[in-house]
């Protein structure tokens, strides 16, 4: 059997030494694919796209020549092109790739790289880019990045790209394949070993698995707030959000916002903002009297409206400023903007800290080094996003790949002192162009890989908590709902928007176990284990001392597996919830998967089986006692011909929400074909298809643990 790995082992036996000789197909050591300064010309390359291609034999980096495209004048850029391809790669091949650059002229594109991955078929099953910015007629650039082929990928093509009007040259370029995959050991039957590690402290007070949310910038009539909204909020219970911010939000509209944070801030839900569109402004005066402007708001949401929560702000989401991550390249005014920004906070006296960059996807996270490195005395913590578009959910090797990213992303934020958010993450986008509307979603959304999001999305999640990232937010607890734009849709959401439709996606009951269990201020430690299929992740709550832990099972079978606490003293009896993608809960009004066992530990080790695929969490956070009853309803006839069911609020002190029932006949067994609602509110308007029968109606109020009261006496209409 292997012997017990840590996150940090587990990384470098998954990553740094997936090169290592196995006996199926050895591997020597780094392989050169493509070395040329074009001195034998373009043979082995191909073109695609308007343009002149050739050589130049005037300009180079070093040699005598270079490769060169030119997109004339009145040609539109489209991704013009030289580009060669290699045999013979498989999932799992990492390659590094250095391509030296220079152009005429410098757009948001302009001269870049890129290395697809490429299935039997030929087509792309994955993409590593470089850098999409140039130092134009300033010299040489040199690109180097990596790439590591996903699930299906059988070749490799590497793109030399002009994506602007203008000449660009490229030279020297060179691609390496540094390592392949080492096949992970299989343990079979065995008991997998897990060791929580309470002395090896990851992060002292991790702030939570959250969301994006973006509802207080909609209009969200009163029973969709309570019945939908702010019940599957309160029950999901995340105790992190990212929010978009405005800068130009009017009196009336913040007014509206306000009463959203306060919302928050009852779940106790600390807030980072970011403005969308900030506004383009010329240093000086004219960017003073923006930021005075953006942190007024701020200042009103706090101290006259109590929203006292929001936490971090940056002042765009993703660099963007006249385009999207137009700041990428122009570093220095991001900085200046965040600097009148702090001196108008610090006027102030609000404790609200700046973060930089919120650069997306990782190939900009180089941004935040840039950041780390020039910005750091206005900098009170850094961050950043990605969206997972080069793995597919089915694939068991993203997990240590994105370990490894984020634990370079929170180290480069510790070795400032200061934390690391994973503000936006998600798995692939779509964005087609559906009816003429741009389709801003999963790619995966209806298909038979939908309920496998579930699955990578807690895989991210508890990869953040293992690199120490302090909170995360997936994109996004609902969706946009469809009138939002005419030319554009974002359906991202743990449930729909779309008219009435607010039917949960299958990863609601995935992701949401995280942010209901995984909540902070919370202690992460440490977890070693045996079994590199096998991703836990293992939190003690600051509030109750309560145990989370969750573990995701990539293994091709079902597993026993013996979790160590080690002398931590007395803990109760562990609820077990499991998210099984090829047996999704669901539940039509969104109401989350009860507990499956309850685990008694001996010896402070937790012995159980996890299924094969599954996501299992395993906590202590919870109360035993069940609310109390809630009175009888009232009943009354409500505007056409509905009815409306009405109750005195309950008395729990951690109340989630009531569910309403409807019954055939008074003592009828509560079920969720008689369910007709949850609701946060105390009152419910029926508009069921019963107009002028004489109904039992029966409440009843589920706590935060879960816990459900027994039923109230039924009162009809």
């Amino acid at each position: 059997m292997a012997g017990i790995m840590d996150t940090c082992a587990l990384v470098g036996l998954l990553v740094t030494v997936a090169g290592m000789v196995t006996a199926a197909d050895e591997f020597a050591g780094p392989e050169t694919l493509i070395e040329t300064g074009f001195e034998q010309g373009l043979d082995d390359w191909n073109q695609n796209g308007r343009a002149q291609f050739d050589i130049d034999r005037t300009v180079a980096h070093t040699g005598a020549c270079s490769a060169r495209i030119t997109v004339e004048p009145g040609v539109a850029p489209a991704y013009q092109q030289l580009y060669r391809e290699v045999a013979s790669v498989r999932h799992g091949d990492a390659f590094e790739v250095t391509v030296f650059v220079r152009a005429d002229t410098a757009g948001e594109t302009g001269a870049y790289c890129a290395l697809q991955f490429l299935d039997e078929n030929g087509r792309r099953v994955g993409i590593a880019h470089s850098k999409f910015d140039n130092k134009g007629t300033a010299g040489w650039e040199e690109l180097n990045w990596t790439g590591q082929a996903p699930m299906g990928t059988r070749r490799a093509r590497l793109d030399l790209i002009l994506h602007h009007t203008g000449k660009s040259w490229f030279d020297d370029v060179r691609l390496v394949r540094t390592s392949r995959l080492e096949p992970w050991p299989d343990l079979g039957q065995a008991t997998r070993r897990i060791e929580v590690r309470t002395e090896d402290v990851v992060h002292p007070a991790f702030g939570g698995v959250g969301f994006h949310v973006f509802h207080h910038t909609f209009d969200i009539g009163p029973k969709h707030l309570s019945d939908v909204v702010a019940k599957r909020w309160r029950e999901l219970n995340p105790s992190f959000a990212r929010l978009n911010d405005s800068w130009h939000w009017k009196p009336e509209k913040l007014d509206e916002v306000a009463a959203h944070l306060m919302r928050f801030k009852e779940t106790g839900t600390e807030l980072y903002l970011a403005t969308w569109g900030p506004k383009n402004t010329q240093p000086g005066d004219e960017r003073r009297a923006y930021a005075r402007q953006v942190v007024d708001n701020l200042e009103y949401l706090i101290r006259a409206k109590g929203a006292d929560n929001i936490k971090y702000y940056c002042m765009s989401n993703e660099l963007t400023l006249s385009s999207w991550g137009s700041l990428a390249g122009d570093l220095p005014t991001f900085k200046d903007y965040h600097a009148e920004l702090l001196a108008q906070i610090q006027a102030r006296g609000l404790d609200i800290g700046l973060l930089a960059t919120d650069a997306a996807p990782i190939d900009r996270w180089h941004t935040i080094q840039w950041a780390t490195e020039n910005m750091d005395e206005i900098t009170a913590v850094y961050g950043g996003h990605h969206y997972i578009n080069s793995y597919p959910p089915e694939d068991d090797r993203f997990y240590p790949w994105f370990l490894s990213k984020l634990i370079w992303g929170v180290d480069m934020a510790r070795q400032k002192g200061k934390d690391f958010i994973l503000g936006e993450f998600g798995a692939k986008q779509d964005g087609s162009t559906r009816n003429g509307k741009k389709w801003d979603a999963c790619i995966y959304w209806d298909t038979p890989a939908e309920p496998l999001v579930g699955i990578q999305l807690a895989e991210a999640a508890i990869a953040a908590i293992n690199a120490g990232v302090y909170a995360m937010g997936n994109w996004t607890f609902m969706d946009f709902p469809d009138d939002y734009n005419k030319a554009y849709a974002n359906k991202w959401g743990t449930f729909k928007w779309t008219g009435s439709d607010y039917s949960t996606r299958a990863h609601y009951y995935a992701y949401g176990l995280l942010t209901r269990f995984f909540r902070g201020p919370a202690t992460v430690f440490r977890v070693a284990g045996d079994d590199p299929y096998l991703r836990v992740a293992a939190v003690r709550h600051h509030a109750d001392e309560a145990w989370s832990i969750a573990v995701v099972n990539r293994y091709k079978g079902d597993v026993p597996v013996s979790i160590d606490l080690g002398a931590v003293g007395p803990v109760k009896a562990f609820r077990k919830y499991v998210y099984d993608p090829q047996h999704v809960p669901s539940h039509p009004y969104g109401d989350m998967q009860p507990p499956a066992a309850v685990i008694e530990i001996a010896d402070s080790s937790l012995s159980d089986t996890v299924g094969e695929g599954t996501l299992t969490v395993y906590t202590t956070a919870y109360e035993d006692a069940p609310p109390p009853p809630v009175a009888a309803p009232g009943v009354e006839r409500a505007d056409g011909g509905a009815v409306k069911v009405s109750w005195p609020a309950s008395d729990a002190a951690d109340l989630c929400y009531y569910r309403v029932y409807r019954l055939e006949r008074p003592g009828e067994p509560l079920t969720v074909a008689n369910q007709i609602g949850s609701t946060v509110a105390t009152e419910f308007i029926d508009k069921g298809d019963h107009v002028g029968l004489a109904k039992p109606y029966v409440v009843i109020a589920v706590d935060q643990s879960g816990n459900a009261s027994s039923a109230s006496a039924s009162s009809t209409e």
